[in-house]
């Protein structure tokens, strides 16, 4: 099967680490999952199952500057919601001007129709499809500026692209699938996110990729 390319262009976003041991620190990258779901809200789908078993692969064209912001949270430990124990100043980690190419590669389970497909029919006739909201990359206030489908061969003009793909014993740990609910469907997997040559990355697509699914990386499709 054969890979699509979109260009994705975000001013201002924040993708938090779980886990993290310092401050609420954010991933240089959009996480596999966070760009399906950004996909999928794209194409207006609220089914996640719908496209299970798609590939994803990252690629950073321009590192993002890190900024720190200082913003009010909420945890509620009494009752009374205007309690000021529920809130407190924290600090927050964002991501200024971020730009991504996501590799989209359709699923081979059976049944299972093309997102790429329907992100191309949103793509060529925006008014066929019906979303709600703005398309955000992350959280709803992460508003991306633009989406476009990219030929391959332009991924060979860039310099210096830092490529996030699956490591079984990467340094990070990214979502593949989130449970919304509780944490124990949640689905992680390692990756590494380092710079390479279109070259070699493309030999690697498919090896290398993630897998989007509830199943995880290894989900046989």
């Amino acid at each position: 099967m054969n890979w699509n390319w979109y260009k994705v262009e975000v001013p201002i976003a924040s993708f938090a680490v779980p886990f993290s041991r310092e401050l609420p620190e954010s991933y240089p990258f959009p996480p596999p999952a966070t760009v399906y779901g950004m996909l999928l809200s794209f194409i207006g789908e609220t089914n996640r199952l719908r496209y299970r078993g798609t590939r994803i692969i990252v690629g950073v064209t321009s590192l993002p500057e890190v900024s720190w912001v200082l913003r009010k949270t909420r945890r509620y430990k009494t009752a009374n919601i205007s309690d000021k124990e529920n809130s407190k100043p924290d600090q927050v980690s964002l991501l200024t001007s971020l730009q991504f190419v996501a590799g989209v590669r359709d699923s081979k389970r059976p049944g299972i129709p093309s997102l790429n497909g329907q992100v191309l029919g949103t793509l060529r006739n925006p008014r066929q499809t019906v979303r709600f909201g703005g398309l955000s990359c992350g959280e709803s206030h992460n508003l991306i500026n633009s989406i476009d489908l990219m030929d391959e061969d332009r991924l060979a003009d860039y310099d210096d692209i830092w490529w996030l793909m699956s490591a079984d014993e990467g340094e990070w740990t990214v979502s593949l699938w989130v449970d919304h609910v509780g944490s124990d469907g949640s689905v992680w997997a390692g990756a590494q996110f380092m710079p390479d040559t279109w070259e070699r990355v493309s030999s690697l697509l498919d090896e290398r990729s993630f897998v989007i699914d509830p199943e995880g990386q290894h989900a046989r499709i």
